[in-house]
């Protein structure tokens, strides 16, 4: 559910001033603190989306320090390398121990599919900003999406390869072991295929394939024009290397995420990604507007869109508490949270539904020089 330049980032993450974000007179602060638990990967292959999306998360708070009644927000920050097993631990501690009010996560599809019935028991909202998978909401009441799902994003790319591209051939790639992969890559088929396209090979991989060298071999002999990645990094940077051995260059398509994670763990490899195309949440030449500008002074360190993401869907969070008589109500919260309307998020106007489903834009690029070169929005 995704790699900005820290210019982009602090350009991007402006938008948030429409919805009370501008410069407000001082608040008087009310002694009381309401605590929000912060469930990400810290540690682990995607230890990037962790570290990232905290800093937009820390961006957001030194830009409002206190709510509007004058409560602090206090982060408990939890640990769940992305695993679905620790993630569901560290909410019911963060509920149940802690009194979390709300959650934000940066975790992938599968943790937040394994919170989802506990955030429900429980009855505590988690906004997830980077879980693309369609059912992360489905029948569930207290689990809502920032990013835009891979139903969304598998098709605006299918799309764009068939009608924009022409591409007529396409191999697809998964990850068995991914819900996020899986999920994306039947997304594109299923749409590439119902307008005509033809699907060469749809490859499973095992995690750290070891036969990339035989399997891309076997997938020339069909002659896609284009392969469709959705897979992690590493997996990525793998695949391009063996495609250099073999003096291939078919068209490469990944989606989100890849570039944030390369800059963040793999910085050595970013000349690897030239030429990429990817759907993203942003642009690098994205305008900025008065709160980006803010926020440029604000942030700390190295952008990417996880830490883009995280300024942007907590500032959704206190927004959503600052419409609440009693900020630390999980009820009134979560209603508010899913009442978003129109708020500016960092390119476009963001919507978050009573379904909990957000209605925000899709950006396709290019990547060229380690940035994301805009080539079409899609709302």
């Amino acid at each position: 559910m995704k790699f900005l330049s820290l210019r982009l980032l602090l350009v991007v993450a402006t938008a948030l001033s429409a919805c009370g974000y501008e410069q407000q007179p001082a608040i008087t602060p009310s002694g009381r603190t309401i605590n929000v638990g912060i469930i990400a990967p810290f540690s682990g292959s995607d230890f990037a989306k962790g570290e990232d999306g905290l800093k937009g998360v820390k961006t957001a708070i030194k830009m409002q320090p206190l709510l509007d009644n004058g409560d602090r927000i206090e982060l408990i920050v939890r640990d769940d390398q992305d695993d679905p097993d620790k993630a569901v631990k560290a909410l019911e501690e963060l509920v149940k121990t802690e009194q979390v009010t709300a959650v934000v996560t940066f975790s992938s599809s599968g943790p937040v599919l394994a919170m989802a019935g506990i955030a429900k028991a429980l009855k505590t909202p988690i906004l997830a900003a980077l879980a693309t998978h369609p059912d992360v909401t489905k029948n569930n009441g207290y689990v809502s999406q920032l990013c835009f799902d891979n139903v969304f994003q598998g098709q605006v790319a299918a799309l764009f390869v068939r009608d924009e591209l022409l591409v007529d051939r396409v191999a697809v790639f998964r990850t068995s072991s991914s819900f996020y992969s899986r999920n994306l890559a039947i997304e594109f088929e299923n749409k590439f295929t119902s307008l005509g396209g033809r699907t060469t090979d749809s490859i499973a991989l095992q995690e750290n394939p070891a036969n990339i060298a035989a399997l891309l071999n076997g997938v020339r002999e069909k002659d896609p024009e284009l392969l469709y990645l959705p897979l992690a990094a590493s997996d990525v940077i793998a695949i391009i290397q063996e495609l250099d051995q073999m003096g291939w260059k078919p068209r490469l398509m990944t989606s989100d995420g890849l570039l944030a994670t390369v800059v963040s763990q793999h910085k050595e490899q970013l000349g690897l990604l030239d030429g990429l195309l990817a759907t993203d949440f942003f642009h690098h030449y994205s305008q900025r507007t008065k709160f980006g500008k803010r926020a440029t002074k604000a942030y700390k360190g190295r952008g990417t869109s996880y830490g883009a993401l995280g300024v942007e869907g907590f500032a959704i969070l206190l927004h959503a508490m600052n419409r609440c008589h009693d900020p630390a109500d999980r009820e009134c919260v979560n209603r508010q949270i899913r009442s978003t309307t129109d708020f500016e998020g960092l390119i476009g106007r963001i919507s978050i539904d009573s379904d909990g489903k957000a209605h925000r834009p899709l950006v396709i690029n290019a990547i060229k020089n380690n940035k994301l070169e805009y080539i079409v929005k899609v709302y």
